[in-house]
């Protein structure tokens, strides 16, 4: 039985201890207790096959979950469209709760945890020495990487690399209760980037704006007021808002600001340690694939581990190729999907995008 140690406690982190423990591993789960941010996320079709194969299906309970009636967006003209959904029409998630439900799962099964952060990470010939911030020192003999944007694991041999300078301004709504509305999800192009606008459960709606950190309007991300009023001027948006009784409430506070930008790894597999996640690679949310990539991800690096704990190289060669092919796959989709608005083409957020390019952004090399 090998103790593959896992760093991080999000999505990739639970799913890859989760798939370890099917395998009949007990893996040490290493993660301090933090909130988790709540902005609400879809939850794909293709992800329900990774559900049932992590025999997680009834996850999706209606406490964390609300199903989707569809995508709507308006994006390359002024019109209103449905987007196909030939792969069904997923969930709105309330990740909070989601990954509360995945905790209680895993921990029925007596998993080890340390709830403290790792400090020191040190490659051995045999295994990976982590340090930990109360002094201990953990040897595992591979270590699987979920910390997220920060990419605990990652030095200059990662090639870590930042594509652009995307953040979300956003808030969570509480919706009247006397408002009737589907639960579909609504994105609108505008110049300065685009609007997001999507249910959850509890009767709640996210409403986000994706744009780049340099381009914010002055006092917008501290004044509830001026970021309302960008949505104000929308064309689907803002009588959603209208017809929601969502106006006022959205101006009460400023929004939260989050990033959002794109980063990728030249290497995912460093000698023992394998990353997932976000801390493998952050695609725009645009894709929305978000949640499938940390579930898919995570299940596949708790494969190419317990190879790479077997001396098995290979494991961790085949699990890099697959996910950098995923990535340039989702990079096709996002770069197709951006060209498609040409309504904005002169603004900086649209121009910046219309030249497609692999090369990270010169002023913030490193994420």
């Amino acid at each position: 039985m090998d103790r593959i140690a896992i760093i991080g406690a999000g999505v990739a982190g639970l799913a890859a201890a989760r798939r370890l423990v099917l395998a009949g591993h007990r893996p040490i789960l290493i993660a301090p207790d933090s909130a988790v941010p709540n902005r609400g996320e879809t939850l794909s079709p293709k992800a329900l096959t990774l559900l049932e194969a992590l025999q997680w299906p009834h996850l999706l309970d209606a406490d964390s979950t609300l199903p989707g009636d569809g995508r709507f967006s308006v994006w390359g003209d002024a019109t209103l469209r449905k987007a196909p959904d030939h792969e069904g029409l997923g969930y709105h998630l309330d990740r909070a709760q989601f990954e509360r439900l995945m905790r209680t799962a895993l921990f029925a099964h007596d998993l080890e945890q340390a709830r403290t952060s790792v400090t020191a990470i040190a490659h051995r010939p045999a295994c990976v020495e982590l340090t930990l911030a109360d002094r201990a020192v953990i040897s595992a003999p591979a270590v699987i990487d979920c910390t997220g944007r920060a990419a605990l694991s990652s030095g200059e041999a990662a090639q870590r690399r930042r594509l652009d300078r995307l953040i979300a301004a956003w808030r969570v709504l509480d919706l009247p209760d006397d408002a009737e509305t589907v639960a579909a999800t609504l994105v609108e192009a505008v110049e300065l980037g685009w609007w997001y606008m999507s249910p959850l459960p509890g009767r709640r709606m996210m409403l986000g704006l994706f744009t780049d950190s340099d381009l914010v309007p002055t006092g917008v991300a501290q004044d509830g007021v001026r970021w309302a009023g960008l949505a104000a001027g929308t064309r689907a948006i803002a009588p959603r808002l209208a017809s929601l009784g969502l106006e006022a409430s959205a101006a009460e506070t400023p929004p939260a600001i989050a990033p959002a930008a794109s980063i990728t790894v030249g290497r995912l597999v460093e000698g023992r340690i394998v990353r997932a996640g976000d801390a493998a690679a952050a695609l725009d949310p645009i894709g929305a694939n978000g949640l499938a990539t940390a579930l898919w991800s995570g299940t596949q690096a708790a494969g190419a581990a317990l190879g790479l704990a077997r001396g098995d190289a290979d494991a961790g060669a085949a699990y890099e190729r697959d996910y950098l092919q995923g990535v340039a796959h989702q990079f096709a989709a996002q770069n197709a999907m951006y060209a498609s608005e040409q309504r904005f083409a002169d603004a900086p957020f649209w121009r910046r995008r219309q030249i497609i390019s692999s090369e990270p952004d010169p002023k913030e090399r490193t994420a």
